[in-house]
């Protein structure tokens, strides 16, 4: 039986719609008997099943409400989930919990469950909130026995804000595995009790929750090739922690089995929004015009190369480059300088100083204006 925990102590960032609609998916899409345990008092996500789902299908949820006990301790809690857990092990494939954690609970409670999956917002406020909350249970994803795999998912994300997900993925100071986000929309919002989402009408907003779902079923894989399956022997190595001294060795155990290099797996990229001409997501080989000038690009070289060979064949010397339908530009044109004229020329006019003219010279140029063409040369001819 997988087990998946759907959990933050920030209110507001989708835990009850991932719960109720993750449910759909592995129920309708995956068929799998599938189990919604429902540890939020208001039970938002139960209602939602209840109020959509057909009473005796074949792909129904089972719901089940979990009271959080107030009194008795820690101890009592885990005691009171992993009955729970027996009870519903025979009739179900998969488990999905939803629960807003709280400072009653402790860390020991993350290792009843295969995946944790984290939502959070795109935003600075949240995001740090998220990664405070990480950090703290850290010691429970990196522990030495069978531990957890941590998921985080951006969720309620609007279209502008989705280039700034890997950005801040990178900050984070431990290993997880990254979905596809779940888009902000006031269709999900209407749909609360209405509609699932993995067979909404809008389908925008049904692609991406799908591609958020296959990214958890691609975590699950992930998590069994690391870690194995959960069977009685796992069972085993989970005791309850008694003491606080017991609490201890096990963090510093995790702390030395810790990896100092830092991993985020980015679990079903890139289909993830893959029909959006906008996605900001995708990277520049995707995109329709930098692939038709590559391709014009190698076919320019691919002339220029042709021509270079049969060139060196033939010993003709072609330009390539008009070859390969480039146009050969042309020269400048020549500035030829203006003779200065006659008058106005000089030092005293700033130019330069023209040489003096003969008597002879300046009276015969004074016989020559006004001539016709035939008076001119037989007038040289005297």
């Amino acid at each position: 039986m997988i087990r998946i925990l759907i959990t933050n102590q920030k209110g507001g960032v989708g835990k009850s719609t991932i719960s109720a609609n993750l449910s759909r998916y592995f129920a309708s899409i995956r068929k799998l008997r599938t189990t919604l345990l429902d540890f939020d008092s208001q039970g938002s996500s139960t209602r939602w099943v209840k109020e959509v789902q057909k009473e005796n299908a074949p792909d129904a949820i089972r719901v089940k409400q979990f009271q959080v006990p107030k009194t008795g301790g820690f101890n009592r809690v885990v005691i009171e989930l992993r009955r729970v857990m027996r009870q519903l092990e025979p009739d179900t494939d998969i488990v999905i919990a939803d629960l807003t954690w709280n400072d009653f609970l402790n860390s020991e409670l993350l290792f009843e469950f295969d995946l944790v999956v984290l939502p959070t917002a795109v935003s600075d406020v949240e995001l740090i909130t998220t990664v405070e909350f990480a950090k703290r249970h850290q010691w429970v994803f990196e522990s030495t026995r069978y531990h957890p795999t941590l998921v985080i998912v951006p969720s309620r994300v609007r279209t502008d804000q989705t280039s700034a997900i890997h950005r801040y993925s990178e900050e984070f100071p431990f290993s997880f595995v990254l979905t596809p986000p779940i888009l902000d929309s006031i269709d999900a919002r209407r749909a609360f009790a209405k509609q699932f989402l993995v067979r909404h009408r809008n389908n925008r907003l049904q692609a991406s929750f799908m591609s958020f779902s296959r990214a958890i079923d691609q975590s699950i894989e992930l998590h069994h090739a690391k870690n194995g399956k959960r069977d009685k022997a796992t069972e085993s190595q989970n005791p309850l922690l008694h003491s606080f001294l017991k609490y201890r060795v096990e963090i510093s155990k995790a702390e030395r089995n810790a990896s100092a290099e830092k991993t985020v797996i980015r679990a079903g990229y890139p289909s993830a929004l893959a029909a959006s001409a906008r996605n900001p997501l995708r990277s520049r080989e995707d995109k329709p015009w930098l692939r038709h000038a590559q391709k014009k690009e190698e076919e320019q070289q691919q002339s220029v190369a042709a021509v270079s060979n049969s060139d060196t064949s033939q010993g003709q010397a072609q330009d390539p480059l008009q070859v390969a339908g480039f146009r050969k530009p042309k020269p400048p044109l020549a500035l030829v300088p203006k003779a200065y004229a006659s008058h106005g020329s000089g030092p005293s006019a700033g130019g330069p100083t023209a040489p003096a003219a003969s008597p002879s010279g300046s009276s015969s140029q004074q016989g020559h204006l006004g001539k016709s063409p035939g008076d001119q040369t037989q007038a040289n001819k005297s």
